[in-house]
């Protein structure tokens, strides 16, 4: 009886262990298939950006200076060429930092499996979180807001399963600071939307 218990105790650990070692195999192989990563780096240019101080009454449009960009996007496949996925980064602008998280996707021309020059489109739309941003004061306020960003670009293959990319897009992030001086009794307070409209120019890989 022990045996016939013992026998069928070993079966069962066996048909357990082959099922888990093909789940983890149909994982692998879903996720070399579908798994697909944009990483790049860049720079925003143009005139880009609206500065309205409600606070002073009046708006003024403001040169923007070079600034970077840096973020990644991690989708699946969902219908041939058709990524979708997530988008998170580091936008610079003066002396703030914009952290854009968002849901996009991603769309490329032609068969993956050749190793050629192809095209790609992308739209990504979220919001901007302040988080690395120190107020002057502990009465100050920095709020994020919208972000959008639809890129165009091409894949240039590296020679293995990876590709080189280069885009151009825009960018477009929205935030608010309050900033609150003078006494308690009296505050006064200063309220700037920041409105950037930038192209960006992005190099990067892909796989």
């Amino acid at each position: 009886m022990k045996k016939i218990l013992t026998l069928m105790l070993s079966v069962v650990c066996s048909l357990t262990y082959a099922q888990e070692q093909k789940k983890q195999s149909s994982f692998k192989n879903f996720v070399k298939e579908k798994y697909v990563n944009y990483t790049d780096f860049g720079i925003f240019l143009s005139k880009s950006y609206q500065i309205d101080t409600y606070g002073t009454g009046y708006g003024q449009t403001v040169k923007a200076n070079t600034a970077f960009t840096l973020q990644t996007y991690n989708g699946f496949k969902v219908y041939k060429n058709l990524v979708v996925g997530a988008t998170v980064g580091v936008d610079w602008f003066s002396d703030y930092q914009v952290v854009p998280i968002s849901l996009g996707i991603r769309v490329s021309s032609g068969d993956p499996k050749l190793k050629k020059v192809k095209t790609f489109a992308g739209m990504d739309a979220g919001y901007g979180f302040m988080w690395l941003n120190d107020k002057s004061s502990d009465r100050d306020v920095i709020k994020g807001g919208l972000t959008l960003s639809p890129t165009v670009g091409f894949l240039i293959p590296t020679g293995g399963n990876a590709n080189f990319t280069f885009s151009v897009g825009y960018k477009r992030n929205l935030f608010n600071i309050t900033k609150v001086t003078g006494s308690q009794e009296y505050p006064y307070i200063t309220q700037t939307d920041y409105e950037l409209n930038r192209m960006a120019v992005r190099l990067g890989v892909n796989f």
